[in-house]
């Protein structure tokens, strides 16, 4: 039953560094590469692999069909990672009922590793044209910092990229506001290597983030 005319409340969604997912790839007790992405394959996207599909962790994931996808073991599963990451695509954590319900999957035993692009995905597009209450979804990892050096030449590149809107030009120089959702895009786009990424307290910032993930599923091999 769904109620009328009120808001429904929705788990918060994190765009993680790719340091941090891989310990989360390397924990989980499975691993399930989807063969494709379900969005592009709808949108036929012309921009971005159709093959590069999410990765599903935890119990859950071995109960996927196979005719979906496979199990992959930790390297693969980085391999899928790196392709994301050399694609151009950030990595979102989610926790979602749908993709439980529709794999036929439990849900406390599953988190989804997508990797959506803004051309075909409705929360992509969302990022940057709103609605206020999904930006607000989608959270930074508390401690993470991305920041601009005096090696900015204000090319503008990572204002084209970054999927929120956060960046703009002041001062002959790049800006990040309080809007950056941490994805690390922009890094990539830099040809000059002025943004930079830091998180304070790495192990501290892995043990709250495990706390975090943990009221919401359980994916441990342990």
């Amino acid at each position: 039953m769904l109620p009328v005319n009120e808001p429904i409340a929705q788990g918060e969604q994190t765009v993680l560094p790719y340091s941090l997912l891989e310990q989360l790839v390397e924990r989980a007790s499975a691993r399930f590469i989807m063969n494709e992405c379900v969005c592009r394959r709808q949108e036929n996207c012309q921009s971005h692999p159709i093959d590069l599909g999410c990765i599903f962790l935890g119990e859950g994931a071995a109960r996927i069909h196979p005719s979906l996808g496979r199990l992959g073991d930790v390297d693969e599963a980085r391999h899928h990672l790196e392709r994301g990451k050399q694609t151009g695509l950030y990595p979102l954590v989610a926790h979602t009922v749908l993709d439980a319900f529709t794999l036929g999957i439990p849900y406390k035993h599953m988190l989804t590793v997508c990797f959506c692009c803004e051309c075909c995905c409705l929360v992509q597009r969302g990022l940057r044209k709103g609605p206020a209450a999904l930006l607000k979804a989608i959270q930074p990892l508390p401690g993470l910092r991305i920041f601009v050096t005096d090696q900015c030449s204000a090319c503008g590149d990572c204002i084209e990229v970054c999927p929120v809107g956060a960046i703009s030009l002041n001062s002959h120089t790049a800006q990040i506001n309080p809007q950056c959702k941490g994805c690390g895009i922009c890094l990539k786009a830099c040809l000059n290597g002025a943004i930079q990424m830091e998180m304070d307290g790495k192990t501290e910032l892995w043990s709250a983030f495990s706390q975090r993930i943990r009221g919401y599923a359980d994916i441990s091999s342990q």
